[in-house]
């Protein structure tokens, strides 16, 4: 495929996209993903064998909030959802990214 015809396709698919969030009928398919309402924090923390505090604090997250969310009090929304479907699923792709982004920044502090 040509370098010309690639980049038609892709500004194609922008002004597509553009339409369709500005609410006019397009062709365009979308695809929604279905988010799981409950996710149970207590079984992905258990599953990484973490104490809530490190699991709290090796993901950013409040050991205060992990509470909640595993007693039930609160459901986890937003970011923090797809953190924890992901950690679910794929540690080690979570792991790795901490890793590489903890190595960086000690390579800049040098």
């Amino acid at each position: 495929m040509s370098k010309r015809k690639i980049d038609h396709e892709i500004i194609d698919g922008m002004n597509k996209a553009i339409d369709y969030v500005r609410g006019k009928k397009t062709r365009t398919i979308t695809h929604r993903i279905e988010i799981p309402d409950n996710i149970d924090v207590r079984k992905i923390r258990k599953k990484l064998n973490l104490t809530r505090n490190k699991f709290a604090e090796k993901f950013g997250f409040s050991a205060r909030t992990l509470q909640h969310w595993e007693q039930g009090d609160r459901q986890p929304h937003g970011p923090a959802k797809i953190l924890l479907l992901i950690l679910q699923s794929e540690p080690t792709v979570v792991e790795r990214v901490l890793m590489c982004y903890l190595v960086k920044k000690r390579r800049e502090h040098k």
